[in-house]
């Protein structure tokens, strides 16, 4: 996660930083709800960032939905935060969600997810990515 993340020079701005985090976590989604379906999936998430968000509050704004992570809520404080900050609390919480998905699955969506890292990724690389 944090070699995917430094690849991109200069760091992103707040907004791009939540928008390109916003990608992946629906990426993953909906890769994961494919494995493990939607309601097993809020669980995990919703448990994964009731914890993540106690060492980082401003991630409580995040909400999960049956569609997947909500950050309509850190859009708007975003540029508030300190860009470092915000990145790391934001890689904390994508490496939990795919620690705990590692551990409830033995590994078995870990290459599939991967995959959906990637596909962000090369999306970013293209110039995709949703109009604001």
């Amino acid at each position: 996660m944090r070699a995917w993340l430094e690849r991109r020079a200069p760091r992103p701005s707040p907004h791009s930083l939540v928008d390109l985090f916003e990608r992946l976590c629906q990426a993953l989604w909906r890769r994961g709800r494919l494995a493990l379906g939607e309601v097993t999936l809020v669980a995990i998430l919703a448990r994964v960032l009731q914890r993540v968000a106690m060492a980082h509050p401003h991630l409580s704004v995040l909400a999960v939905t049956p569609e997947g992570v909500r950050f309509d809520g850190l859009h708007p404080v975003a540029a508030e935060l300190d860009p470092e900050r915000l990145e790391e609390s934001l890689v904390v919480l994508v490496e939990e969600w795919l620690r705990v998905l590692d551990a409830l699955t033995g590994e078995v969506l870990s290459a599939a997810l991967r995959e959906e890292l990637l596909a962000v990724d090369s999306a970013r690389s293209e110039g995709a990515g949703r109009p604001r």
